[in-house]
Protein backbone atom coordinates (compact mmCIF):
# COMPACT_ATOMS: atom_id res chain seq x y z
CA UNK A 1 0.00 0.00 0.00
CA UNK A 2 1.45 3.38 -0.60
CA UNK A 3 1.69 6.05 2.06
CA UNK A 4 -1.80 7.59 1.54
CA UNK A 5 -3.99 4.45 1.28
CA UNK A 6 -2.40 4.10 4.60
CA UNK A 7 -3.58 6.67 5.94
CA UNK A 8 -7.10 6.56 4.28
CA UNK A 9 -7.08 2.75 5.38
CA UNK A 10 -6.65 3.88 9.12
CA UNK A 11 -9.99 5.31 9.82
CA UNK A 12 -12.57 1.74 8.67
CA UNK A 13 -9.40 0.10 10.51
CA UNK A 14 -10.00 2.05 13.66
CA UNK A 15 -14.09 1.90 13.47
CA UNK A 16 -14.14 -1.49 13.08
CA UNK A 17 -12.69 -2.11 16.90
CA UNK A 18 -15.96 -0.38 17.90
CA UNK A 19 -18.66 -2.57 19.02
CA UNK A 20 -22.24 -1.84 17.92
CA UNK A 21 -24.34 0.25 19.91
CA UNK A 22 -25.29 -1.12 23.10
CA UNK A 23 -22.73 -3.56 23.26
CA UNK A 24 -19.50 -3.91 25.66
CA UNK A 25 -16.33 -2.59 24.06
CA UNK A 26 -13.20 -4.46 24.74
CA UNK A 27 -10.22 -2.91 27.05
CA UNK A 28 -7.75 -3.71 24.37
CA UNK A 29 -9.82 -1.72 21.86
CA UNK A 30 -9.25 1.34 23.50
CA UNK A 31 -5.65 0.51 24.22
CA UNK A 32 -5.10 0.64 20.78
CA UNK A 33 -6.73 3.74 20.22
CA UNK A 34 -4.71 5.27 23.37
CA UNK A 35 -1.64 3.58 21.68
CA UNK A 36 -2.44 4.83 18.65
CA UNK A 37 -2.63 8.76 20.06
CA UNK A 38 0.70 7.80 21.33
CA UNK A 39 2.18 7.50 18.18
CA UNK A 40 0.51 10.22 16.53
CA UNK A 41 2.06 12.33 19.45
CA UNK A 42 5.31 11.00 17.74
CA UNK A 43 4.14 12.00 14.31
CA UNK A 44 2.92 15.29 15.27
CA UNK A 45 6.49 16.49 16.82
CA UNK A 46 7.88 15.27 13.74
CA UNK A 47 5.80 16.96 11.58
CA UNK A 48 7.31 19.82 13.61
CA UNK A 49 10.92 19.04 12.95
CA UNK A 50 11.46 17.18 16.51
CA UNK A 51 12.33 13.88 17.28
CA UNK A 52 10.83 11.77 19.91
CA UNK A 53 10.62 7.67 21.49
CA UNK A 54 8.34 6.56 19.36
CA UNK A 55 8.42 3.30 22.23
CA UNK A 56 8.50 5.81 25.07
CA UNK A 57 5.21 7.51 23.38
CA UNK A 58 3.51 4.36 23.07
CA UNK A 59 3.83 3.53 26.72
CA UNK A 60 2.95 7.11 27.95
CA UNK A 61 -0.35 6.10 25.86
CA UNK A 62 -0.76 2.48 27.49
CA UNK A 63 -0.26 4.18 31.09
CA UNK A 64 -2.61 6.77 30.15
CA UNK A 65 -5.29 3.65 29.21
CA UNK A 66 -4.24 2.31 32.64
CA UNK A 67 -5.46 5.44 34.23
CA UNK A 68 -8.50 5.18 31.97
CA UNK A 69 -9.55 1.56 33.44
CA UNK A 70 -8.36 2.21 36.80
CA UNK A 71 -8.76 5.66 37.81
CA UNK A 72 -5.13 5.47 38.50
CA UNK A 73 -1.55 5.65 37.02
CA UNK A 74 0.62 2.26 38.53
CA UNK A 75 2.28 3.36 41.70
CA UNK A 76 5.71 4.81 40.51
CA UNK A 77 5.21 5.29 36.86
CA UNK A 78 4.94 8.33 35.30
CA UNK A 79 1.59 10.66 34.70
CA UNK A 80 1.39 11.88 31.30
CA UNK A 81 -0.80 14.80 30.95
CA UNK A 82 -4.61 13.41 29.39
CA UNK A 83 -4.39 13.28 25.03
CA UNK A 84 -7.45 13.98 23.76
CA UNK A 85 -8.48 10.08 23.11
CA UNK A 86 -7.85 9.35 26.76
CA UNK A 87 -9.44 12.50 28.13
CA UNK A 88 -12.68 11.44 25.79
CA UNK A 89 -13.09 7.87 26.68
CA UNK A 90 -13.00 8.85 29.87
CA UNK A 91 -15.83 10.95 30.35
CA UNK A 92 -17.31 8.37 27.98
CA UNK A 93 -16.96 5.50 30.45
CA UNK A 94 -17.86 7.92 33.51
CA UNK A 95 -20.81 8.80 32.34
CA UNK A 96 -21.89 5.43 31.25
CA UNK A 97 -22.08 6.26 27.57
CA UNK A 98 -20.10 2.91 27.47
CA UNK A 99 -19.35 0.00 29.20
CA UNK A 100 -16.23 -2.51 29.23
CA UNK A 101 -16.16 -5.97 28.73
CA UNK A 102 -15.36 -7.92 31.66
CA UNK A 103 -12.36 -8.78 32.61
CA UNK A 104 -10.82 -7.65 29.19
CA UNK A 105 -8.18 -5.69 30.47
CA UNK A 106 -6.75 -8.07 33.34
CA UNK A 107 -3.80 -9.03 31.27
CA UNK A 108 -2.59 -5.86 30.29
CA UNK A 109 -3.26 -4.12 33.46
CA UNK A 110 -0.86 -6.89 35.21
CA UNK A 111 1.95 -5.89 32.54
CA UNK A 112 1.58 -2.46 33.62
CA UNK A 113 1.53 -2.78 37.71
CA UNK A 114 5.55 -2.43 37.74
CA UNK A 115 5.47 1.27 37.08
CA UNK A 116 8.56 0.39 34.99
CA UNK A 117 8.02 0.17 30.90
CA UNK A 118 8.89 -2.86 29.32
CA UNK A 119 11.03 -3.01 26.64
CA UNK A 120 12.19 -5.81 23.93
CA UNK A 121 15.15 -6.70 26.23
CA UNK A 122 12.89 -6.71 28.99
CA UNK A 123 9.57 -7.61 28.00
CA UNK A 124 6.79 -7.01 31.18
CA UNK A 125 5.55 -10.53 31.74
CA UNK A 126 7.74 -12.43 29.83
CA UNK A 127 5.74 -15.94 29.69
CA UNK A 128 2.21 -13.93 29.26
CA UNK A 129 0.08 -14.49 25.91
CA UNK A 130 -3.05 -13.06 25.12
CA UNK A 131 -3.99 -12.85 21.92
CA UNK A 132 -5.97 -9.73 22.67
CA UNK A 133 -2.85 -7.51 23.05
CA UNK A 134 -2.46 -7.75 19.25
CA UNK A 135 -5.14 -5.38 18.89
CA UNK A 136 -2.80 -2.38 19.40
CA UNK A 137 -0.63 -3.60 16.46
CA UNK A 138 -3.71 -2.31 14.13
CA UNK A 139 -2.89 1.35 14.20
CA UNK A 140 1.16 0.51 13.98
CA UNK A 141 0.56 -1.50 10.47
CA UNK A 142 -1.10 1.63 9.38
CA UNK A 143 1.61 4.38 9.87
CA UNK A 144 2.47 5.65 6.97
CA UNK A 145 6.20 6.93 5.65
CA UNK A 146 8.01 4.19 7.70
CA UNK A 147 9.55 1.07 6.29
CA UNK A 148 8.10 -2.30 7.71
CA UNK A 149 11.08 -3.26 9.52
CA UNK A 150 10.32 -0.11 11.66
CA UNK A 151 6.37 -1.56 11.78
CA UNK A 152 7.45 -4.33 12.87
CA UNK A 153 9.90 -3.15 15.72
CA UNK A 154 7.24 -0.84 16.76
CA UNK A 155 4.56 -3.64 17.21
CA UNK A 156 7.16 -5.84 18.91
CA UNK A 157 7.89 -2.68 21.36
CA UNK A 158 3.82 -2.29 21.82
CA UNK A 159 3.71 -5.57 23.13
CA UNK A 160 6.68 -6.03 25.23
CA UNK A 161 4.52 -3.29 27.37
CA UNK A 162 2.46 -5.81 28.98
CA UNK A 163 3.81 -9.35 27.56
CA UNK A 164 6.69 -11.01 26.27
CA UNK A 165 5.88 -14.84 25.28
CA UNK A 166 7.95 -14.97 22.44
CA UNK A 167 5.37 -16.54 20.40
CA UNK A 168 3.34 -13.02 21.06
CA UNK A 169 5.73 -11.12 19.94
CA UNK A 170 6.67 -13.08 16.76
CA UNK A 171 2.78 -12.44 15.32
CA UNK A 172 3.27 -9.06 16.61
CA UNK A 173 5.91 -8.55 14.13
CA UNK A 174 4.01 -10.50 11.53
CA UNK A 175 0.74 -8.78 11.66
CA UNK A 176 2.92 -5.40 11.65
CA UNK A 177 3.32 -6.23 7.96
CA UNK A 178 -0.40 -6.78 6.95
CA UNK A 179 -2.96 -4.84 5.82
CA UNK A 180 -6.55 -4.47 7.24
CA UNK A 181 -9.31 -6.36 5.21
CA UNK A 182 -11.65 -3.91 4.88
CA UNK A 183 -14.47 -3.87 7.69
CA UNK A 184 -18.42 -4.58 6.81
CA UNK A 185 -20.14 -0.87 7.05
CA UNK A 186 -22.43 -1.30 10.01
CA UNK A 187 -23.56 0.60 12.77
CA UNK A 188 -20.83 1.32 15.73
CA UNK A 189 -21.17 2.79 18.78
CA UNK A 190 -21.82 6.16 18.34
CA UNK A 191 -19.63 8.03 20.99
CA UNK A 192 -17.10 6.27 20.53
CA UNK A 193 -17.54 6.92 16.74
CA UNK A 194 -17.01 10.11 17.68
CA UNK A 195 -13.98 9.96 19.98
CA UNK A 196 -12.25 7.95 17.17
CA UNK A 197 -12.93 10.72 14.05
CA UNK A 198 -11.39 12.99 16.09
CA UNK A 199 -8.96 10.97 16.06
CA UNK A 200 -8.17 10.13 12.71
CA UNK A 201 -8.60 13.96 11.66
CA UNK A 202 -5.35 14.13 14.01
CA UNK A 203 -4.20 11.85 12.29
CA UNK A 204 -4.85 12.89 8.92
CA UNK A 205 -3.57 16.51 10.02
CA UNK A 206 0.02 15.20 10.81
CA UNK A 207 0.41 12.69 7.75
CA UNK A 208 -0.72 15.29 5.25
Amino acid sequence: MTDEELIAAFEPAMLGLLPAEGQPVHAESLLALCLADGLLEVMQWAKEGTGADPAASMWLGALRWHRLITGAFPAGAPEPVARPTDHALGLILSSGGAEIVPGSAESSLAGLASGAMGTRAEPAQPEAQEDAALTRVLPISLAPYVDDQLRQDWAEEAICLTHGHPQLREEARRRATLRPAPEEAGPRHQLLGVVVEDLVKRWKAATT
